[in-house]
């Protein structure tokens, strides 16, 4: 494997503002690894369950649209800290055109990410 600090520094040279980086064991997903580049902050969290979308039966096709972003439950000091760190991991400007939502929450400490669309149905007269 390659040295995290080798890999921040290349990525600090290529002008990259985030690194994201995805721990697994025995081919399963356990912890990622949040630095905000050049020089921080960085955050570690457990990944404690995964469902990737093609698992999911009748799930929405993605698109290229940039996603609103919704962050539920982080009022505390410490939410607020976290909150900022991962709102900054997607553009502050919504295509809301693709209909794309990605929604952390926060519940004792636990943090639920989900990445959806949504639809409008028509209201029969």
């Amino acid at each position: 494997g390659f040295e995290v600090k080798k890999i921040v520094e290349e990525a600090s040279k290529k002008d990259f503002s985030h690194l994201v980086i995805l721990n697994e064991d025995r081919k399963k997903i356990n912890g990622l690894l949040i630095i905000y580049l050049p020089e921080g902050p960085t955050a570690h969290f457990r990944v404690s369950n995964m469902v990737l979308s093609k698992d999911i039966k009748g799930h929405g096709n993605p698109t290229n649209h940039r996603p609103e972003l919704i962050l539920n439950n982080f009022g505390t000091r410490i939410g607020h800290r976290v909150g900022r760190l991962l709102a900054t991991l997607w553009p502050f400007d919504p295509q809301f055109r693709g209909r794309r939502v990605v929604t952390m929450h926060n519940q004792r400490d636990f943090i639920f990410f989900r990445h959806h669309r949504y639809i409008f149905e028509q209201m029969e007269d």
